[in-house]
């Protein structure tokens, strides 16, 4: 996101809650020129995207602090208007010099506007007395991104003898400007009906915060057959990351957010760089045998981090360097295996290492007092942190009786995981002469521990007598996250001293079952039920007691084409979440109905008139957990509305296309409905199999 690692990214934005609006337009383009042998000689292909989006939304959030975390609730209330607007140009060109070469490019660019707006409000109470929550954003961010990358590939004589040369360059320069207020928490006699507002004190600022980056990267691989189905390599890779940020923030006097006159708070600005040097280099081994392959590959890492903090006073003429320089060796390895045993049962396997290195953002030693009440600061001896990631498939189809069962497992383990160290009501804390009373005070460390293992088995199957193909998949998912509870913060540094370790432990064990017709091409219909089940629990919670809580969505879709092209389509889905340990109970129904008519002569367009939420019962809830709390929210939705909605099918494409919509397996039936392909809508996940038609 725009907002992401150091604000130094893409500024590509995530799906937000709420309702958007949504205006976009592309165009592709292909050609090939040339031919060397039976290939073409040049291919081209070149896209541009342009999309921009307003997402609105109302939100309420409801937020139990829990053992271990002193007892509090917390009720707010927002509103957000976000637009983002985005261009982007790719381009890929192959050329194909002669028999033995070729050249490949890959050029990416994009330009991206992103206005988020935001303002929240509402109350703290419980342990901590009664404390008043009011928040306000308004940002401009602006993004160009470049990314180019080149390979070069040449045969030397045997086969199997290559030297494959790759390089890339990425840059990105991002601008950011936010003006914002926070109140400085203070603690208010609960028994006030209405709290003053000279208790608030508000507290106004304006960030300007640019930064950089870049990322340059070579590697050389040569292969050497050693047999007729196998392969040694030698790889060197060397790469440098260079990112840069000058932030600036200036406290003002009221909410016209002037500056002039005005200098940077050098408790809160900060210039500061860094680059990472990698070197990488080892050996690989490769065998093919017809669909059967193996890769193994493991290298040694060497990473250097340096860095220069520049205070705001050293910005403005004055103060000293602070210079880093950290040295990190790892061993880094990856294996796949695809073993087809026979023509009914395959396994893949997936076995590899990654580092990731923190954002400049994180690093940067200077507080963010952009809510006073939930002040955090960067960590610059944070490390980078190294994953281990284990991913295995199994899949057994017998495609005469049209049944397919799959198993899927997943691992993924991190040492020097980058964790939150939360202080709750830390106490008074000095920053550049003010005082401030936040309810949590939070930094970044590295600890060890992190764990998530997933495992999921599906099944699929004809269902005969009804014309149907049955699906169900059920799987259990558990995630350890560690963070740092507790401890004192350091008026002086800002660092914060003591605290205890807590693991969260989430259990979340999921099932889903699929019924997809294949009756006619003028009846189809799907049913569906899908349900979660979830458990939390807290490692510095005493009693060891858990968080619990369910949610479930049954679902039914009916597509049915009558005499004369008329047709009705319906949709229902009952969804319900219930919690047990925090006693809840939400739920809703969602009905969508439709009439409509086939028109022209062979019946491809369809003309539709319908209701969207007929109730008006939509909702968007969600219930979360972490370390030490548990949170329901609601955001806003579209709910109850009419629209006339006109389709019409393609099916000829091309040259060789065909004029048979049986050729067209899993595009549009010509009853206007999706057929229930892998992925298709009401379908099962993507992978999972029906069965033949």
């Amino acid at each position: 996101g725009s907002g992401g690692r150091g604000g130094v990214g893409a500024l590509m934005v995530r799906p937000q809650s709420g309702v958007a609006s949504v205006n976009s337009f592309g165009v592709n383009y292909s050609d090939s020129w040339g031919k060397t042998g039976r290939q073409d000689k040049v291919t081209l292909q070149a896209s541009y995207f342009f999309n921009r989006t307003t997402t609105k939304n109302y939100s309420t959030i409801d937020k139990w602090y829990e053992t271990p975390s002193p007892i509090d609730t917390l009720h707010t209330d927002g509103y957000s208007n976000n637009t983002n607007g985005n261009h982007r140009l790719n381009a890929r060109l192959e050329w194909r010099i002669s028999e033995n070469q070729s050249l490949m490019s890959r050029t990416g660019l994009s330009f991206q506007s992103y206005d988020p707006y935001s303002t929240t409000y509402g109350h703290q109470w419980g342990e901590s007395g009664l404390r008043v929550v009011d928040n306000f954003s308004d940002g401009d961010r602006t993004g160009v991104n470049l990314n180019q990358y080149l390979s070069y590939r040449t045969k030397l004589g045997k086969d199997g003898r290559t030297l494959t040369l790759d390089g890339s360059v990425r840059y990105r320069n991002n601008r950011g400007d936010t003006d914002s207020y926070s109140n400085q928490a203070r603690g208010i006699d609960p028994d006030l009906i209405v709290v003053p507002t000279d208790t608030l004190l508000l507290r106004y600022q304006r960030a300007h915060s640019p930064s950089f980056s870049y990322n340059l990267r070579g590697d050389v691989t040569y292969t050497e057959p050693v047999s007729q189905y196998a392969q040694l390599s030698l790889q060197y890779r060397v790469a440098y990351n260079y990112q840069e940020s000058d932030k600036k923030v200036y406290v003002t006097p009221d909410d016209r957010f002037e500056t002039a006159g005005v200098e940077p708070d050098p408790s809160l600005s900060q210039s500061s760089n860094t680059g990472y040097l990698t070197h990488r280099i080892g050996p690989g081994f490769r065998i093919v045998k017809g669909k059967n392959r193996f890769v193994a590959n493991v290298s040694y890492q060497r990473a250097q981090l340096t860095g220069e903090v520049l205070s705001a006073t050293k910005v403005m003429g004055a103060g000293d360097d602070a210079k880093t320089s950290h040295g990190f060796n790892n061993l880094t390895y990856f294996l796949m295996g695809q073993l087809n045993i026979n023509k009914e049962n395959s396994i893949r396997l997936f076995i590899n290492s990654s580092t990731d290195n923190p954002g400049i953002g994180e690093l940067q030693n200077v507080y963010d007092i952009s809510n006073a009440q939930s002040i955090s600061k960067g960590n610059p001896h944070l490390r980078p942190s190294y994953s281990n990631n284990v991913r295995f498939h199994y899949v057994n189809s017998n495609v005469e009786k049209g049944r397919t069962f799959m198993w899927m497992f997943s691992m993924n383990t991190t040492l020097d995981y980058t964790a939150q160290h939360l202080v709750q009501r830390p106490g008074d804390i000095t920053i550049d002469g003010q005082a401030y009373s936040p309810n949590f005070y939070s930094t970044t460390e590295n600890l060890d521990g992190y764990w998530q293992l997933r495992t999921h088995l599906s099944y699929g199957l004809p269902i005969g007598f009804l014309k149907s193909n049955f699906n169900v998949m059920a799987g259990v998912i558990y995630t350890k996250t560690p963070s740092m509870l507790g401890g004192t913060v350091d008026a002086a540094t800002g660092m914060i001293s003591g605290g205890e370790r807590n693991d969260t432990k989430n259990m979340g064990y999921d099932f889903r079952a699929v019924l997809g017709s294949n009756i006619s091409e003028n009846v189809d219909f799907t049913l569906s039920w899908n349900g979660t089940y979830n458990e939390a629990t807290n490692s510095l919670n005493a009693d060891k007691s858990k968080n619990r809580y369910f949610n479930h969505t049954a679902q039914g879709n009916l597509k049915v084409v009558f005499p004369l092209g008329f047709t009705f389509t319906a949709s229902a889905a009952y969804s319900q979440y219930i919690g047990f340990t925090n006693d809840y109970s939400e739920d809703y129904l969602l009905c969508n109905v439709w009439l409509g008519k086939k028109v022209f002569r062979n019946k491809r367009g369809e003309v539709m008139v319908g209701v969207n939420d007929l109730f008006n019962q939509n909702r968007a809830f969600s219930r979360s957990t972490g370390s030490g709390y548990t949170q329901n929210s609601t955001n806003s939705v579209i709910g109850r509305y009419y629209m006339v909605q006109f389709n019409y099918n393609l099916r000829r494409f091309g040259k060789k296309g065909s004029r048979n919509i049986k050729d067209y397996d899993g595009v549009e039936s010509s009853s206007g409905s999706r057929r229930m392909g892998p992925g298709g809508p009401g379908g099962p996940p993507p992978g999972m199999f029906h069965g033949p038609r």
